[in-house]
């Protein structure tokens, strides 16, 4: 399947440039100790191997089982689903481990000088890795129509990882900037606070309206992709005519599964004969552009 493969070969590139973003993160934390240089190297590394999970999703999520005669495309929504609460919680303990040390620093006066070492070149490498890799991302689901849950979610994390870099490397350059003997120069010591709550702050967004589009997405509400209802109401218009506005249509999306629901109620008889006669002409057209997508009746 057309679809099917550009997800993977997507996901493919996602899970290599992730893992070597997450291993250079977790190298630059050991030499320096920014909490914020961890949180950036979890999250690419969170992204490697959720990556690596939803390589196998793709692959399995179209075959039918007696369970799911319909097929595994719920699976697509769930992975979704977890990467966006595991972020979440990864923005979190971010910020409680980081605020254990300020306020040791600003109640108790203890506290440790930031070392920056190779953080800035760091930083701005992964900076436009990440940014490339979100655009690449964008791109490949642009080719299929933005059907991709999967995709989507992995270009989001792209860009919140990319963010996280460029945060840290303005902060480095501050910190720079900045005198230690300066009424600022309490920066040294709590800076890592204050850039991981900045961060999650900033972050904080996009995993949760990917948390929430996907559990519409995976509890069978209805889809509102512009892209993708264009594209069905451009078929469907043809064999609807003057009657468009009397037919009540859903359209649902689970994963790469696209089911089209029309209600007939309230219609006339010569248009429910028309419309379940080309049924077959509608599915063709509709498949050029969703490999997978059903067409339903209701009386």
């Amino acid at each position: 399947m057309y679809h099917k493969k550009i997800e993977r070969r997507s996901l493919s590139v996602s899970a290599i440039v992730n893992g070597l973003s997450g291993l250079a993160g977790l190298i630059v934390y050991i030499m320096t100790d920014l909490n914020a240089l961890l949180l950036d190297g979890v999250f690419s590394l969170i992204a490697f191997i959720s990556s690596i999970a939803a390589v196998y999703i793709s692959k399995n999520s179209h075959r039918k089982t007696a369970t799911f005669p319909q097929g595994l495309y719920f699976l697509e929504p769930l992975y979704a689903i977890m990467k966006s609460l595991a972020t979440l919680l990864l923005l979190a303990f971010a910020v409680i481990e980081t605020s254990a040390t300020a306020f040791a620093y600003f109640v108790n006066g203890i506290g440790h000088k930031l070392t920056t070492g190779p953080a800035l070149p760091y930083t701005i490498t992964t900076f436009i890795v990440c940014m490339g890799l979100y655009f690449y991302n964008l791109h490949m689901s642009s080719k299929i129509n933005h059907l991709s849950t999967i995709i989507l979610a992995e270009a989001k994390g792209n860009l919140i990882d990319g963010l996280i870099s460029a945060a840290i490397g303005l902060a480095v350059i501050l910190l720079y900037l900045v005198p230690e003997n300066s009424w600022l120069g309490f920066l040294h010591y709590t800076g890592d606070f204050f850039l991981t709550l900045a961060l999650a702050l900033i972050s904080f967004k996009e995993p949760w309206n990917i948390l929430l589009t996907s559990f519409k997405e995976l509890a069978n509400g209805t889809t509102h992709v512009p892209e993708i209802h264009e594209s069905i109401y451009r078929v469907l218009d043809n064999y609807l005519d003057e009657e468009a506005d009397n037919v009540e249509i859903h359209i649902f999306k689970q994963g790469m599964k696209i089911r089209v629901k029309i209600n007939l109620h309230n219609v006339d008889h010569d248009l429910v004969k028309k419309l379940l006669e080309n049924k077959p002409d509608m599915l063709y057209l509709l498949k050029q552009h969703h490999e997978s997508i059903s067409i339903e009746y209701a009386f």
